[in-house]
């Protein structure tokens, strides 16, 4: 007897195996993110390579004049020229403004770069590597030669030392982005390629800076975008459709850049460098612009910049963290603070838990952090746990840790 009547289209077919195939791709599978915050390991900060024999003077469009008439002369920023002119304004050349500058720096001396650029990382990496993924804030751009036109610029093996440590993507959408020109920019984008590190925020132009990229582990694809609420020149180091940058934080391209990584990846995280620097209070702004950006479609966010935790939030099971502070820095402030790491354990539903880790950053612990225990962790903890609650939601400790539960 014929058995064509019971035969399944061809089409069919395929279809249930490839929802089979999903299904099983997804189902039950359980991984870890491990997010730390801001990443700068120069350890110098580019002094001013000339000074001028009279203030400069601003209005009108009046930059380069002295009081006499006569155009402003440079002086080499040399001792000598700078001790001259000094005396003859009768005022510090570098004065309590130059913020990195003033800064404390570390008295660390290294046998070869590799030593150098590994060592802020040691204390650190076993926790990054235990992560299925890990991801930081890169804030300074990694250059060689590149001309260094703002605070920092950080040697090329760097970013093999993020590598070895475990670090798999980090944003490069930030203020200090363009601190190397464009030419650094680029060269930033050449050696964390080279090196196999992942990047979101940054392209050559603006196309390339909104692309995801997106991670897979365990069957469980992730996408990373990353945008900046400010660059340091007032804007032109934002990236257009013919000029290499920034991705900005523009709510309508963020929204589309949401929709087209969702047909890539099965959770979308999106990394914002955001918010008031030094300060541990979230604006009624950031709150809004973040629930925004988590009914378009994403995931959670991760947030950095202010140099200081804050508060996490969870909104319709989807978490928030307003800023996880410092991670390294290649020097430190007297007002800076320890600062918080994040582990979240997602799978194709979204975050299910959240775990808060104290990381130490005072003092010369910027240099090379560690995992705090004892009170000083707790310490930590606490003030997150405070915070935390003023946004609506429960942190509980435990032991060093602390722990926010996300019902499914």
């Amino acid at each position: 007897m014929s058995t064509a009547r019971h035969r399944i289209p061809l089409a069919l077919l395929v279809a249930a195996g490839a929802f089979a195939a999903e299904a099983r791709r997804l189902d039950g599978q359980q991984i870890t993110l491990l997010a730390v915050g801001d990443i700068e390991w120069s350890r110098t900060t580019r002094a001013p390579s000339m000074f001028y024999d009279a203030p400069q003077r601003g209005g009108n469009g009046v930059l380069w004049d002295r009081e006499d008439g006569w155009i402003r002369v440079p002086y080499a920023a040399t001792p000598a020229s700078q001790a001259f002119l000094e005396a003859e304004l009768g005022n510090p050349l570098i004065g309590e403004n130059a913020h990195h500058l003033r800064a404390h720096h570390y008295p660390l001396s290294f046998d070869n770069e590799q030593d150098e650029a590994r060592y802020p990382l040691r204390r650190a990496a076993d926790v990054l590597r235990g992560a299925d993924i890990a991801f930081a804030n890169l804030e300074t751009p990694i250059s060689d030669d590149a001309r260094w036109s703002g605070a920092f610029r950080t040697p090329s093996p760097f970013a093999d030392a993020l590598a070895w440590a475990g670090i798999d993507v980090v944003a490069t959408a930030n203020n200090h982005a363009l601190d190397a020109e464009g030419e650094g920019l680029l060269d930033t984008i050449h050696h964390l390629s080279r090196a196999g590190v992942g990047y979101a925020g940054t392209g050559r132009d603006l196309d390339d800076a909104r692309r995801p990229y997106v991670v897979e582990r365990r069957g469980l694809r992730v996408a990373f975008l990353a945008y900046a609420q400010f660059v340091n020149d007032g804007g032109s180091s934002f990236a257009t459709p013919g000029q290499s940058g920034v991705a900005p934080m523009d709510p309508f391209l963020i929204r589309e850049d949401i929709g087209r990584a969702r047909e890539r990846a099965d959770l979308v995280l999106v990394s914002f460098h955001w918010g008031i620097e030094n300060s541990q209070d979230v604006h009624p702004g950031m709150r809004a612009f973040a629930h925004e950006v988590l009914d378009a479609g994403a995931d959670g966010i991760l947030g950095h910049h202010p140099h200081v935790p804050r508060g996490i939030e969870v909104r319709d099971g989807k978490p928030i963290v307003y800023s996880m502070g410092n991670f390294i820095f290649g020097h430190g402030h007297d007002y800076w603070m320890d600062n918080i790491a994040v582990r979240m354990h997602m799978g194709p539903d979204g975050v299910t838990r959240v775990d808060v880790l104290p990381i130490a950053g005072r003092g010369d612990d910027l240099s090379q952090p560690y995992i705090l225990d004892g009170a000083a962790a707790r310490s930590v903890l606490e003030d997150i746990q405070a915070r935390s609650g003023e946004l609506g939601t429960t942190l509980r400790i435990e032991g060093n840790e602390g722990v926010i539960d996300i019902a499914r």
